[in-house]
C-alpha cells in the first residue's frame, strides 16, 4: 500500500502543479481583464479538479509521512482520506448547490 500511495502523491503532484497553474493564470487574466469570457469558463471549471488534485496529493504525502511516524498506515490514511472526502463533497455542494449569477 506504500507504493500505490507513492505513485499516487507522484501524479496527484503533477496535476497539482499544472492545474494550479492554470487556476492561478486564469485568475490572474481575469482580475486584469485581459480576457474576459473564455478565461471565466476554464476558471469555473478548473476549481473542482484543482481541489481534488490538491485533497489526493496532500492525504497521500501526509499519509506516508504520519506513517514514517507512528509506524501505522492505515489509520492516518483512513482519517485523512475521510477528512479529505467530507471536504470534496462540501465543496461539491456549494459549488453545484448555489447558481452562479454572473458566469458570463
Amino acid at each position: 500500500m506504500q507504493k500505490t500511495l507513492q505513485s499516487i502523491a507522484g501524479v496527484s503532484f503533477i496535476f497539482f502543479v499544472v492545474l494550479g497553474g492554470l487556476h492561478i493564470s486564469t485568475s490572474l487574466l481575469l482580475a486584469q481583464n485581459v480576457i474576459n469570457v473564455p478565461t471565466r469558463l476554464i476558471w469555473n471549471a478548473l476549481d473542482l479538479p484543482f481541489l481534488l488534485a490538491a485533497l489526493l496529493y496532500g492525504t497521500s504525502k501526509l499519509s506516508l509521512t504520519l506513517e514514517d511516524l507512528t509506524g501505522n498506515l492505515k489509520v492516518p490514511f483512513a482519517l485523512l482520506g475521510s477528512a479529505g472526502l467530507l471536504i470534496l463533497i462540501l465543496a461539491l455542494y456549494t459549488n453545484f448547490g448555489f447558481p452562479d449569477a454572473n458566469l458570463f
